[in-house]
Parts: C-alpha cells; structure tokens; sequence
C-alpha cells in the first residue's frame, strides 16, 4: 500500500496545475490523434468492444454485451431491466454504426474506429469557432454519453448512485483484467479513496479517457489499466 501511495504521489505532482485535477490539454486542442490517444482507444476497442475478438465491431458484440450486463445483473428475458437494456445497446451500436462504418459493411474495423474519432476531433474544433459552450476537448459523441451511463451502472453493483474498489474490481475481472490492476486503478482516480465516484466524476473521468492527451490525467486508468507503453 505504501508503494501505491508513493506512485500515487508522483502521479498527483503532474496534473495539479491552476487548481485542476482532470486531465489537461497542453497548448492548442489538436485534432490529430496522438500515439498516446491511439493506444487509449485501441485498448478500449478491444478490450470492451471486441468482446468476440475477432479484430471487428459488429452487431453480435454488441448482443455479447448485453447478455454480459444482464446476466451480471440477474435481470431475466422479459424483465423491464432486461428490455430497456436492449434497447440501449440497439441504439448505441445504430450510431455508432452511423458514425463509424466508413464503407457502411455493418463492421467497423480498428481503422475506422480510429477515423472516427479523428474526425470527431475535426468536428468539435469547427463546431468550437461557432460557439463557446464548451471547449472541443471535453465533448462526446452522442452514443458514447449514453455508453458511459452504461458502464457506471455496469460497475454501480449495488446500485447506490456510486463505484466503489470492490465493484470496480469485480466486474473488470470479468474483462481480464488482474485484481491488483483494477484495484491500484481505482486508488487512482478516486485520490485514495478520497473521492467518491458517482456518474457525474465518472463521465469527467471518461472524457479524460477518450479526449486527453494528457499521460497524467486520472481518467487514463478507468479500464483498470495502468501502463500504455507496452
């Protein structure tokens, strides 16, 4: 535990910068994806999107998912549960469909994936000289806000509004990854257990996954992950 601390401590040093403790985009929003956000999204895109592992996303991943969730969760065929869980993954894959199958083949390859958010990148920066809303690097797609619902209450075991170690733990596992990973992961982003993750810290910690390029922001290690460099 004390190694834990010490890491943490080194880690905390570099993202602490102007009373911020999310990830922080240095200098000018790029909308070109750097190696680091490429190995990010290709992690995801394997690891909880490619559920059959076969190099593709298509419809029947998507089927594996929910079944995962449901079985989980114990909610039966014919359940409201288990119905507006079908629901929510038809619709997720729709628009993703929509807005990844570049050659509209019903599958999305990891090079579309990654044009896809290139392009998402592209489209934020526009859409941020038209307004000033929000800055270009803390927007999602659409179907990925609704994703992210999804796996908090994927993780939200319990269900009291919050994911705590042992919930985190315990359904990473199920994705392979190693007990001691997703446990160091959570001290991570919850600050040693100091901060508590409910859906609106765990939706800024996924905009930090899926948007920063900053190697110190706490939302690099919500897949339980805990080094890109391999």
């Amino acid at each position: 535990m004390q190694a834990v601390k010490g890491f943490f401590a080194s880690i905390k040093s570099g993202f602490v910068s102007k009373g911020k403790t999310m990830g922080i985009i240095l200098g000018i929003f790029n909308p070109e994806l750097s190696d680091f956000q490429k190995k990010k999204l290709k992690h995801e895109f394997h690891v909880f999107f490619d559920l059959n592992k076969d190099g593709i996303l298509e419809w029947k991943d998507f089927d594996l998912a929910r079944t995962k969730i449901c079985d989980l969760s114990g909610w039966k065929v014919g359940t409201d549960k288990f119905q507006q869980t079908n629901e929510l993954f038809i619709t997720i894959w729709r628009r993703l469909q929509d807005e990844g199958d570049e050659n509209n083949d019903g599958k999305i390859s990891i090079d579309e994936w990654l044009q896809m958010w290139q392009n998402f990148n592209e489209q934020c920066i526009k859409q941020s000289k038209k307004d000033n809303e929000e800055p270009p690097e803390r927007k999602l797609p659409e179907w990925l806000e609704q994703y992210i619902e999804y796996k908090f209450n994927l993780y939200d075991r319990t269900g009291d509004g919050k994911v705590d170690a042992e919930e985190f733990e315990y359904v990473l596992s199920d994705f392979g990854v190693p007990p001691k990973d997703a446990r160091c992961a959570f001290l991570m982003f919850s600050c040693n257990n100091t901060k508590k993750v409910d859906l609106d810290y765990f939706k800024e910690l996924c905009i930090d996954y899926y948007r920063s390029d900053d190697i110190s922001a706490l939302g690099n290690f919500i897949t339980g992950k805990l080094d890109f460099n391999d």
